[in-house]
């Protein structure tokens, strides 16, 4: 195999944890646009759409977070 068509040593561990999670390549660029969307809907200074927009990042990543390990404790106890 040639060295440039060899994967380089991220690219494995980032497709493990895709095919490990499926929709994690889709979940987090759409957290991300819904988080965005959500601050310029409710502000209009740049400072406070970035400040609202890591806010909702926070809120909806610590809440399907939270549902990824409910699921996951569920079927590691069933």
């Amino acid at each position: 195999m040639m060295p440039s068509m060899m994967p380089s040593i991220l690219t494995l561990p980032v497709a493990a944890a895709i095919d490990r999670v499926p929709g994690l390549a889709f979940g987090l660029p759409l957290i991300l646009v819904a988080a965005i969307v959500f601050a310029v809907t409710h502000h209009e200074d740049r400072e406070a759409i970035r400040r609202a927009a890591l806010q909702w990042v926070g809120w909806l990543c610590g809440i399907l977070g939270g549902v990824l390990v409910a699921v996951w404790l569920l079927g590691w106890l069933a």
